[in-house]
């Protein structure tokens, strides 16, 4: 009798959460509820949540209303964040080395990394389809007098795969045997490469300058990438200001800064950052434009207050399809930066140092093809800068044709 009661008494939270979660989460989405619905963005996991699904004869029958409800119990169940927050407290608590897909060590947090299929890959013929793609846009730029200038970094993990712990597939081979593979089919073209990893590696602190909560590098990290980037192309024979140490300062803003890995961590990571931002007397007046329409003349989206979460998108407002820089300087060259987000802190930079800077991100940009691009507006100088998990992808920044 007694262990009858007392498996009634287990069983009775269990079922009331079974069913009172999903009426709450059911009376919290409808209007003028007293109750707090879980919001529609998620800052944790940096995505829209479902909406409520509405019923129509076709979904009906389809049997996406009642797959919609599904997802949307999964994404708005009432507290989910809290749910959520203490699941995490709990593994983290049991010292899991892996904690919502992310290897927490000591000093840098890091995704887990799947295992790559190395012996389904003929490394050398992708390279040789990319570095030949890139040839045609070399030529293309050099038709004309420009310099064109491919640009490798390191990947947050991949700068610090002798980070992770042994139990952790690093992917170091596959990085080695793509890096190897690019680099020779680039030279093999004579196309200019830029590789950094090398110079960050030499760094005495690489977490100066690559994040520990996050998969890009940092704003002095950035700075270096810049100085290299204007040594290769006062090396190819152009002049411009250069943005020195001692024109420019570094400061660390007070905000919690929410990362691509801290923030699966629900707000409990061991490991912490602020973001940085600068002040430069090289900065000159500018006019911006995305995507056609005049915005704000600012390459810093700084917070309202020091209570505010900060992102990496704080550079340049984040992922842009196209961004157009005039400062009006027109002795000086102009340049086009394409690529992925890494460009973002760059170019917060790098504007400083050009007539106008345009950048394309072709994950997001349709009005024309790359080529038809730089065809149209001839930059003198055409960038590509790209993570070396990225170097033979051809999907986003890799459809260079």
């Amino acid at each position: 009798m007694k262990k009858k009661l007392l498996r009634l008494l287990l069983m009775v939270p269990v079922l009331a959460t079974l069913f009172l979660v999903p009426a709450l989460t059911a009376l919290s989405a409808l209007p003028g509820s007293p109750l707090t619905p879980t919001a529609g963005y998620s800052v944790w996991e940096n995505r829209s949540m479902a909406d409520l699904p509405q019923l129509t004869a076709e979904s009906f029958w389809d049997g996406s209303y009642f797959a919609g409800w599904e997802t949307f119990l999964s994404d708005r169940f009432y507290g989910r964040d809290r749910w959520l927050q203490l699941n995490t407290a709990v593994e983290l608590l049991r010292r899991r080395g892996s904690v919502n897909d992310t290897v927490v060590t000591e000093d840098v947090l890091l995704p887990q990394n799947p295992i790559p299929d190395y012996g389904a890959r003929d490394y050398a013929a992708e390279a040789e389809a990319m570095a030949a793609q890139l040839a045609d846009i070399d030529a293309l730029v050099r038709s004309y007098g420009g310099t064109f200038l491919y640009v490798g970094l390191p990947e947050q993990r991949s700068l610090f795969r002798d980070v992770y712990p042994d139990w952790q597939e690093n992917n170091a081979a596959h990085l080695e045997n793509t890096e190897t593979a690019f680099a020779a089919a680039m030279e093999a073209r004579e196309v200019p490469l830029l590789l950094l990893r090398p110079l960050y590696e030499a760094a005495e602190d690489r977490t100066a300058l690559y994040s520990v909560v996050d998969h890009h590098y940092t704003l002095p990290g950035a700075y270096v990438a810049y100085r290299a980037v204007c040594d290769a192309l006062a090396e190819a024979g152009w002049d411009f200001p250069v943005v020195t140490e001692d024109q420019i300062s570094f400061q660390q803003l007070p905000n919690p800064f929410l990362g691509t890995y801290n923030r699966k961590l629900y707000g409990l990571s061991p490991v912490e950052e602020q973001l940085w931002v600068y002040h430069s007397e090289m900065a000159v007046p500018f006019t911006r434009t995305d995507g056609g329409e005049p915005v704000a003349a600012e390459v810093l989206d700084l917070p309202d207050g020091s209570w505010q979460y900060v992102y990496y998108n704080l550079y340049m407002g984040g992922d842009q399809a196209e961004t157009v820089v005039d400062t009006g300087r027109e002795a000086l060259p102009s340049i086009l930066i394409w690529g992925d987000s890494f460009t973002n802190a760059l170019e917060s930079l790098a504007w400083m140092s050009f007539d106008e800077m345009r950048s394309l991100d072709l994950r997001y940009y349709r009005e024309m093809t790359l080529r038809q691009y730089i065809e149209t507006y001839r930059p003198d100088i055409v960038l590509c800068v790209r993570d070396d998990l990225n170097y033979l992808s051809t999907a986003g920044n890799g459809t260079v044709q």
